[in-house]
């Protein structure tokens, strides 16, 4: 092998190694093996019906108001899980704020009252 062969056979060596990571890549985002959606990270086996979630918003109206209360850019939506693992369609409640003060004020209040389902705390 000749000085000037050696930099072609590591192009190629190089670029075969490329191709074979995308190809590899490529095969586990079309299988759902890597997503690159962002969802909430929930756990599926500890979630309720979907149908349950929105039934709760009715349900416990009392401690909702009061969640909702809290501030004005407060919100409390049912919502349905990506849990393809699951036969029937898993819910839970997201409660969103805007400070800090408001996620402490909505902790305190989930903690004196339960809803009965999964609630996930995010920041707007």
């Amino acid at each position: 092998m000749t000085i000037a062969s050696r930099p072609r056979t590591i192009v190629i060596a190089v670029a075969a190694a490329f191709l074979t990571g995308a190809l590899i890549a490529a095969a586990l985002a079309v299988t759902g093996t890597v997503t690159f959606r962002r969802t909430d990270s929930v756990p599926c086996n500890n979630l309720t019906s979907y149908e349950q979630a929105q039934a709760t918003v009715h349900r416990k109206a009392g401690i909702i108001a009061r969640i909702r209360h809290v501030g004005a850019d407060v919100s409390v939506t049912p919502v349905a899980a990506d849990c393809p693992d699951s036969a029937e369609r898993l819910g839970y409640l997201r409660v969103t704020y805007a400070t800090d003060d408001e996620r402490d004020t909505i902790q305190s209040i989930l903690s004196s009252d339960s809803l009965g389902v999964y609630v996930t705390l995010g920041k707007r």
